[in-house]
Order: C-alpha cells, then sequence, then structure tokens
C-alpha cells in the first residue's frame, strides 16, 4: 500500500512537471508564433527565407559542434552526486572548446563554408559565437529538469524569449537590412545571456578540465548525435535544399507553411513531455491495459485537434504572413499531417527508450532522413517547393511503420492498440489531404473546426478525469 502511494505521489510530481514544461514550451513558441505576422510583413520573401536557411544551420551546428554534451547531465546526476556542479562546469568547457575548433576551422576555410551554408561571414561568426556558449544554458536547464525546477526554468525560457523578440522586433523595425536586423537582434542578446550562466556555472562548479568528466560526457553524448542529427535533417534539410536549388523566396513561402504546421509541432512536443513521466510510470507498473484505453482517447483526440488547425490553414497563413503569401496553404495539410505521424511514432519511441534499445532508434531515423533528401533531390526540380512537403510526410510515414516493426520485433507493440492507431492514421490522412477542397467554404470549415475542437477538449478532459 506504502508503495502504491509512493507510486502516485511520484507520476503526480511528475506530470505536475511536464505540465509545467508544457507551459514553458507554449509560452516561448507562442511567443515567436505571435511576432511572425510582423517579420513576415517587414521583410521580403528572400529575407525571411535567408533568415530560416540560417536557424536550419544554427540547429544542425548545435548538436555537431557542442557534442550534445546536455545528454549526460541525467545520467551523471547520479554517478557524480558528490561532484555534480563540479561535472557540469566542466562539461561546459569541454563544449565551448569543442565549437571554438570548429569555428576555428569555419574561418580558415571561411569561402568553402560561406558558398556550401549559403550564409554570409558576418553571420557565421555571430552563429559559432552564440554556440561557443550556448551550451552553458543547456546544462543548466538540464540540470533544473532532473532537479525538478521547473518553475525557475520557465522564467529563464520566459525571459530569453521576451529578450531576444522585443530586441529583434525593435531592430527590424528600424534597420534597413532587416535579414542584419533579425540576426544581430536575435542572436546577441542570446549570447549575452549564454555568457553570464556560463560565468555561473564555472564559478559553482570550479572545475574547468577534467579529463573524466570529459569522457564520461563525450561516451554517453556523441552516440546520439546520429539520431538528434537525423531528426534535424528530416523536419529541416528541404529548408536548404529549397534555398539551394530553387531560391530564397521559395524558402520563404515554405517556411511560412513550416511556421503554420509548428503550431502542430508544439503541440506535439507539449502532449508527449506532459505523457511520457505517466506512461513510464504505468510501464513499470506493468499496467498495459490502463495504457492501452488511455492511448486510444490520448491519438484520436490529438488527430481531432489536428484536423481542426488543417481546416484553418488559409486563415492561420493571412494572420502570420498577409496577403502575399496567399496560395502557400496549400501545402499545409501534408507538414502538419507529418506532425500527426510523428506523434504517432513516438508512442513507440517512448516505449523503446524506457526499455532502453536506443541505438535501433537511431538506425530508424537515419534511414528516413536519407530518404527524405534523396526524394527531395528528384522531386524539387520537377514540382517545386510544394514537394518538400510531401517527401517529408512520407519520410514521417516510413519513421510510423520502422518504428512499429522495431517495437514488435522485441514484443514492445503489446502495450498499444496497434490497429486503432493505423486505422486513426489512415482515415486522417484521406481527410486531411481533402480538406484543401473545402478551403473555399469559410463557414463550413469554421463550423466543423469549432465542433472538433470541442470534441477533442471533452476526450482530453476524460483522460485527466479518469486516469489522473
Amino acid at each position: 500500500m506504502e508503495k502504491r502511494k509512493t507510486q502516485d505521489e511520484t507520476s503526480v510530481k511528475a506530470l505536475k512537471a511536464g505540465v509545467w514544461y508544457t507551459v514553458a514550451s507554449f509560452l516561448k513558441k507562442g511567443i515567436a508564433f505571435a511576432t511572425t505576422p510582423i517579420f513576415a510583413r517587414l521583410m521580403t520573401k528572400g529575407d525571411f527565407g535567408s533568415y530560416s536557411n540560417f536557424t536550419v544551420w544554427l540547429s544542425i551546428c548545435a548538436v555537431v559542434c557542442t557534442l550534445n554534451l546536455k545528454s549526460s547531465v541525467f545520467k551523471a546526476r547520479f554517478d557524480y552526486e558528490d561532484d555534480f556542479d563540479g561535472y557540469l562546469s566542466s562539461i561546459t568547457f569541454l563544449g565551448t572548446l569543442s565549437t571554438a575548433c570548429f569555428y576555428a576551422v569555419v574561418i580558415i576555410f571561411q569561402d568553402f563554408f560561406v558558398n556550401l551554408l549559403k550564409i554570409d561571414m558576418i553571420y557565421l561568426h555571430v552563429m559559432f559565437i552564440e554556440l561557443m556558449f550556448a551550451p552553458a544554458l543547456d546544462i543548466l536547464q538540464a540540470k533544473h529538469r532532473i532537479m525538478q525546477r521547473y518553475k525557475l526554468q520557465v522564467a529563464i525560457s520566459v525571459f530569453e524569449s521576451l529578450s531576444c523578440t522585443f530586441c529583434s522586433v525593435a531592430m527590424v523595425y528600424l534597420c534597413k537590412d532587416k535579414l542584419f536586423a533579425r540576426i544581430i537582434g536575435g542572436e546577441v542578446p542570446d549570447i549575452l545571456i549564454y555568457i553570464v550562466i556560463f560565468i555561473i556555472l564555472l564559478v559553482r562548479g570550479r572545475k574547468v578540465i577534467c579529463t573524466e568528466y570529459w569522457k564520461y560526457a563525450a561516451s554517453y553524448s556523441i552516440p546520439v548525435i546520429p539520431h538528434l542529427l537525423s531528426n534535424i535533417l528530416l523536419g529541416s534539410s528541404d529548408k536548404v535544399m529549397i534555398r539551394n536549388m530553387i531560391g530564397a523566396e521559395a524558402n520563404g513561402n515554405y517556411s511560412m507553411a513550416y511556421s503554420c504546421g509548428n503550431i502542430i509541432g508544439t503541440l506535439m512536443s507539449s502532449f508527449n513531455m506532459a505523457m511520457t513521466p505517466w506512461l513510464y510510470q504505468k510501464l513499470h507498473a506493468e499496467e498495459e491495459a490502463s495504457i492501452k484505453k488511455v492511448t486510444r482517447i490520448y491519438i484520436a483526440s490529438f488527430m481531432v485537434i489536428l484536423m481542426s488547425a488543417i481546416l484553418l490553414a488559409p486563415e492561420i497563413i493571412w494572420i502570420l504572413g498577409g496577403e502575399k503569401y496567399a496560395g502557400v496553404e496549400r501545402i499545409v495539410p501534408p507538414i502538419m499531417l507529418g506532425y500527426g505521424f510523428k506523434f504517432a511514432y513516438t508512442s513507440y519511441v517512448n516505449v523503446e527508450q524506457y526499455n532502453r534499445k536506443t541505438g535501433i532508434v537511431s538506425v530508424g531515423t537515419l534511414i528516413a532522413a536519407a530518404f527524405n533528401i534523396i526524394t527531395n533531390l528528384i522531386f524539387l526540380p520537377i514540382f517545386g517547393y510544394s514537394a518538400a512537403a510531401y517527401t517529408t510526410l512520407a519520410g514521417f510515414i516510413m519513421l510510423l511503420f520502422l518504428h512499429y516493426l522495431i517495437s514488435r520485433r522485441y514484443g514492445f507493440t503489446r502495450v498499444y492498440d496497434n490497429r486503432f492507431t493505423f486505422a486513426v492514421m489512415l482515415i486522417m490522412t484521406v481527410a486531411g489531404l481533402l480538406t484543401e477542397f473545402l478551403y473555399p467554404l469559410f463557414i463550413l470549415r469554421w463550423i466543423l473546426s469549432f465542433a472538433l475542437g470541442i470534441a477533442a477538449l471533452m476526450a482530453m478532459y476524460r483522460i485527466k478525469k479518469t486516469y489522473f
């Protein structure tokens, strides 16, 4: 009885932390979402596309150059409990040192990297100066998560977002060079915040060079890089390829549609963050029947919300970008459907990770990323930038089947109602792709969207009331 009570308290605490992380995620993404209409109207399509290209390469380099050391923090909390702050300061410096080495290579061969990345050298300087200190914030937030100091994490996230947003909006409004203003205004405040946190971590830990900590962090973090990098490539390589193969303006159109799809992406991440602690608790207690009941409603509810958002794509695009992006809404359905399949296969990934099958997760993601790049090379020259939306969707569909087969091989699929999941995904795909024909019917779309939204909220309330 006492054990059961402890498990319930742990589950509630984990769920509470998950809710706070969801709030932080939505506040941060919400601030970015709210300012997208401002930037879309002040910047040209070319500048908007060039900034999107910058952010894609920033996310890729953030994984590779910093060695993804933050992922080792959760395990190190227990292995180096007596000198946890020392561990954090040491790997923070290692991340900075690693990035500095990459930065030196870029400076030496700057002409090659400028032509490869399609980014001016001044912006590459900004990117790598930011990346040299960025590990500090990632590592501090990882510490807050493991220590369950979620309120402090929310405060830091919101402060960072507000600072960068205010500066970037002000500079874009005042400066003639909008791309320069967008990058400098958004990244320089980040750099200053990262430097302050970098100093705090090093002062607290009082360790800079510790080969034991470096080896531990590298051996844990580096093997995860292929999985993280493949995820970024699957979601963002299309933007880089459109920029290089078609042009910045086409990338601006695609990036606007992708910004619309990110609404569902943010919701997906938040749902998963809130749900995963409960799932792990139930897996530990071997309560598979309860998992099946909840995930049926969970998956169906998310797909209903997704369909509601697809129905409103024309209005979302107009709010975000204005009339100059008219017509872009036609590629929103496949982009949002891609997030639907990502949501579905993440259920299998969560069980794989619970059972420590992380290596096989990377294999599946690498296959899907390679497929996405190859199909983009084939279809972008033929059908234009809209082809990228469908190739990415195909990559996420492939990932769902791959992770289903992987989970089935290890016997993990028994915890889910797999027939129900695939039936829902089939119905959602057909309905989502056909929704484009309803876009001229304004009133009907809004009535359907409102009804679907209410149904999803009622279903989620049922889950909360019954199982939490």
